[in-house]
């Protein structure tokens, strides 16, 4: 565009304490002043859902947060898109205008452009331009209005462009102001209300399910939010909730773009005037505030280090704890490594199962590539079922007596031609752990009277199809008799580890995509009794995954026609057929998973043995698993059934 930012400009911006001097060049043409977002007053007026984009137009007409009139231009500066994932609940603190330019300063090297998803309702029917540039390491947004509309509903709608559609959040939340913002990010439908003030109610119901305020007026404390004191007009109180650390975002804190084999070698987090830095020798990789936000630009920049040392408690600096064990939290949650010397305050704010899974890392550990993986999945485990967002909401909610849905269930997709290697499959998905599944077993070519299967506390369905069905056809079959919100396709004859369903649900949730599946890096060539690891890269986006690991969502697999019926390849035509009808695939790591490789003849995927062999990182002789398998002689006996 040609235009310029006029004097009715008004600009604001989220997440640049840490380099307050980048807002000054960021965006052309407006030099200030500039707002900070969190510290907009909420206006005294209930949040009108993203959804009601014509309301929200009627609420907000051409009203600047100061009371100064019409807005011609609003504009918006986020340091990363973890930043403008934040400014999302803060929504309703953004005034219509004919102008909306959101300017984001820096994104990670994986990261998409900020390109909208338009969602029903009256702001995009008045879009006379939009363009969308490159600008440094950042992007710019900039779009026109024939009418004023509000800023905050176009903010929503290019963060679920950026990371994809947005999952109903359980409970709807209340906020008290920008100084909570950090427990609800990306989520659009959530009730601000004023400090102290009651929650308001939005169309003649409850304005929240579960309030939350901050803990002191001048903001929260150490990290703490106390709920209960706040009351919507209606009367829903809140459940307290004093001491937890804010929740991780996992869109943007995750393992994404996880490197194997860092270039680097172990850094050091450490004070730095009103923050926190991390350091390699002299170079400073990342500066973090006070509060121990970590961005996913922050994380992006770590990658290459094998891992970050934190020092003990110091003395003089004991009110670190609590932005310390938020570093620690957010850097385990992505994968990377931390050596974290003993720390009382900041292990009990981190939880159990989080202090447990630093406890074995060291920097002999982490010499090693493999080992250095093994420990890394776990701490991101432990970080994102503990600290995620998605988790604490569960626990608040069930903390304050509201219901919850039940877990979504995965529907197992087992189809074999081979009745012996009915049991040896079905206790490998018995050994599945923290999910809630059942069995769909397909007899392909004979029937249950010819088979030994195995009870299970998995509930089981059984299909039976003749020999002459096609592969794809009895899949499909199996499909149709499922009942889970996600199918899982599983081999007959290779080994999973007892995380490789949970860990899958993990990476659809924080990769948001429609599916997911491992790599099939380790390899047990049965002929020459030899296993192997290949070169994959995990933690990506990618076209392919191994196809006895795929994990689709019910609605993705539909929207695809399911499989093809063919008798092979159903694998690499589903995957093509999800990208086909706009679905993403996300690999993640493979270390629950061995594929084991016989001869090429009866299998649907008719790779030649020796062909593994053309390039493999590693090898051992025999059945080897790495730790995070839990191998036991059960497993190895039964190679060669």
């Amino acid at each position: 565009m040609t235009r310029t930012a006029t004097r009715s400009a008004w600009g604001t911006w989220i997440g640049f304490e840490s380099c307050p001097a980048l807002l000054g060049r960021l965006v052309e043409g407006f030099a200030g002043p500039w707002i900070p977002l969190e510290d907009v007053p909420v206006p005294g007026m209930p949040v009108v859902p993203a959804n009601d984009t014509d309301a929200a137009q009627d609420a907000a007409q051409g009203a600047a947060p100061d009371g100064t009139g019409a807005i011609g231009c609003v504009l918006l500066a986020a340091r990363s898109p973890a930043d403008l994932r934040r400014a999302v609940p803060l929504r309703g603190l953004l005034p219509a205008a004919t102008r909306v330019r959101i300017a984001v300063a820096d994104v990670p090297s994986w990261a998409a452009q900020p390109l909208p998803v338009a969602a029903p309702g009256a702001c995009w029917r008045h879009l006379t331009e939009m363009r969308v540039a490159r600008r440094g390491r950042g992007w710019h947004l900039d779009a026109a209005f024939t009418e004023p509309v509000p800023a905050g509903d176009v903010v929503a709608h290019v963060v679920n462009g950026l990371f994809g559609g947005c999952e109903a959040a359980t409970p709807v939340a209340g906020l008290e102001g920008g100084a909570t913002a950090d427990w609800r990010p990306g989520d659009p439908n959530v009730t601000l209300s004023p400090p102290g003030g009651p929650v308001p109610d939005r169309r003649d119901a409850p304005g929240c399910d579960l309030p939350l305020r901050r803990a002191e007026p001048d903001g929260p404390v150490a990290g703490a939010v106390v709920t209960g004191a706040v009351v919507t007009g209606s009367g829903v109180a809140g459940a307290v909730v004093d001491g937890l650390l804010p929740p991780l975002d996992e869109a943007v804190v995750n393992p994404i773009g996880f490197r194997r084999n860092p270039a680097l070698g172990i850094a050091a987090l450490a004070a730095h005037r009103e923050g926190f830095a991390v350091t390699l020798g002299a170079d400073r990789l990342v500066r973090l505030p006070a509060s121990g936000r970590v961005t996913d630009v922050d994380i992006a920049r770590l990658r290459d280090v094998r891992g970050i040392e934190v020092p003990g408690p110091q003395a003089g600096e004991e009110g670190r704890a609590s932005g310390v064990a938020r570093v620690v939290a957010a850097l385990s949650a992505a994968g990377i490594p931390v050596l974290a010397a003993p720390d009382p305050a900041r292990d009990r704010a981190l939880g159990p199962a989080l202090a447990a899974a630093l406890a074995p890392v060291t920097g002999e550990a982490l010499a090693s590539d493999l080992r250095r993986e093994e420990l890394s999945i776990r701490l991101r485990r432990a970080a994102l079922r503990e600290h995620g967002a998605a988790a604490r909401w569960r626990r608040l909610a069930l903390s304050a007596g509201l219901p919850v849905p039940p877990d979504p269930r995965v529907s197992i997709l087992l189809c074999t031609r081979r009745p012996e290697m009915v049991p040896f499959a079905v206790e490998q998905m018995e050994r599945q752990r923290g999910v809630s599944a059942e069995l769909i077993v397909g007899l392909h070519g004979f029937t249950a009277r010819e088979a030994a299967i195995p009870r299970t506390r998995l509930p089981i369905t059984v299909i039976e199809a003749p020999a002459a069905t096609p592969f794809g056809e009895v899949l499909n079959r199996m499909a149709a008799a499922a009942s889970g919100s996600y199918l899982a396709k599983v081999d007959d004859d290779d080994w999973y580890g007892p995380d490789h369903l949970a860990d899958l649900l993990l990476a659809r949730r924080y990769s948001g995509a429609d599916l997911v599946g491992s790599a099939a890096e380790f390899v047990y060539l049965e002929p020459l009794d030899v296993t192997i690891r290949r070169c994959i890269g995990t933690e990506r986006f990618v076209p392919l995954v191994a196809g006895g690991t795929m994990l689709v969502t019910r609605a993705a697999f539909e929207a695809a026609g399911g499989f093809r019926p063919l008798a092979r390849t159903v694998d690499g035509q589903l995957l093509q057929a999800v990208e086909a009808v706009g679905g993403r695939i996300y690999r993640t790591h493979g270390l629950g998973y061995v594929l084991r490789r016989r001869s090429a003849y009866g299998h649907t995927w008719r790779q030649p043995v020796q062909s593994f062999l053309a390039s493999y990182q590693e090898q051992w002789r025999g059945l080897v698993f790495n730790e995070l398998m839990e191998d036991g002689a059960r497993w190895r006996a039964d190679v060669r059934t």
